[in-house]
């Protein structure tokens, strides 16, 4: 009899207990859902190897590889101009002659003056050699053989100052020839025949003259890329002007230092120009093969967070977990961006992180391969 009553107890007990399990198991995993349902959903995008080198493209102009404004150096007229614009003339040609008779005055008075002053000097060199033979047989005294040694010496100084003084003259005269410098192509002319011009005047130029090969290219290189631009560098060269071809290119300096101006370091390339077939002048398109870090990856640019401690990406660690790791940034690409430090490829990015999101938070993650701007 008692056992039969502890068992009709035992068993609505026993029944409770199970129960009361059961719905445990159920709140937690209902609990759980719930937690999953109310994770943010982010978008994400894994950071790519930048690979070795990246293409910079920057526009540019091509300039002479040398340039030289020809002023006069004799004042008269022209009495010759044997160029004109777009004449290619070679190293030391002719290009004009300036008519001054009183530079060919000055010559023939120079020219007198030697012709003088070498007959002064036989006259006292043969008074010093007859002197010092009578000097010898003691028919002349030592202070007369002195006086003529000391004439011979004064000739002998005369000569070499007039001989100086026709060199002179002779350079000045030459000034009447105006020579190309280098081999080139006028590209300006300031002067007719019979015009007159005036020496050593910094105002009026006779020509201008281009040396068309090689080109010399000028690009502002933006501070990101700076430092990785090098002498040696190679480089391709476009002209809108010129579908289709592109022409190898070199640089070979740079001005190292930024201009507050342009924003950028002017660099030079040199561009070889057979033919001349590119005018100087002409704007075009530089493509640079610009060198990367190995550890340098690229990100989406909404991956970027900056703020006051700088530039910052939400990185997804395990289990979904948020986390802000600082970053440096490399150069600007368009829709991505390179990161120099702070993240290694494969690492998973928040796109365009919400504000209200903080360190430690779990997320829900959604692929995408799109860049987001």
């Amino acid at each position: 009899m008692n056992t039969s009553s502890s068992r009709r107890r035992t068993g609505p007990l026993l029944f409770a207990a199970l129960a009361s399990v059961a719905l445990a198991a159920c709140s937690g995993s209902a609990r759980e859902q719930v937690a999953e349902k109310s994770a943010p959903e982010v978008r994400t995008a894994q950071a790519k190897p930048a690979g070795e080198a990246s293409e910079l493209r920057l526009p540019a102009r091509a300039l002479p590889g040398e340039v030289a404004r020809l002023y006069p150096r004799a004042t008269g007229f022209v009495s010759e101009r044997r160029v004109d614009i777009g004449d290619k003339v070679e190293a030391g040609q002719v290009l004009a002659v300036i008519a001054t008779p009183e530079a060919d005055q000055a010559v023939r008075a120079a020219q007198a003056e030697v012709g003088e002053a070498r007959a002064q000097f036989e006259q006292a060199r043969g008074n010093h050699d007859r002197a010092a033979t009578l000097v010898e047989s003691k028919l002349i005294s030592r202070e007369d053989y002195s006086d003529r040694v000391a004439a011979r010496d004064a000739a002998q100084a005369t000569l070499n100052a007039a001989q100086a003084h026709l060199a002179g003259a002779r350079e000045r005269q030459a000034f009447q020839v105006v020579r190309a410098p280098f081999t080139g192509i006028v590209s300006a002319r300031f002067v007719e025949r019979g015009d007159r011009v005036a020496g050593d005047s910094a105002t009026a130029p006779m020509f201008e003259l281009n040396a068309l090969d090689p080109l010399r290219v000028a690009v502002d290189v933006p501070q990101s890329a700076a430092l990785l631009v090098q002498p040696g560098l190679r480089a391709e060269v476009g002209f809108r002007e010129l579908p289709g071809e592109r022409f190898e290119a070199e640089v070979v300096r740079s001005a190292r230092s930024i201009s507050g101006e342009a924003g950028g370091m002017r660099v030079e390339l040199r561009l070889p120009n057979p033919g001349e077939r590119i005018p100087a002048g002409m704007i075009g398109e530089v493509t640079l093969k610009v060198p990367r870090a190995a550890s340098t990856v690229v990100v989406p640019v909404s991956a970027v967070v900056q703020g006051a401690e700088g530039a910052r990406v939400a990185r997804l660690g395990e289990d979904s977990v948020l986390d802000y790791a600082a970053v440096t940034l490399g150069r600007n690409l368009g829709g991505e961006v390179e990161i120099v430090s702070g993240l290694a490829p494969g690492d998973v990015v928040v796109l365009a992180p919400n504000a209200l999101l903080a360190p430690g938070d779990r997320v829900s993650a959604k692929s995408t391969d799109a860049p987001s701007s």
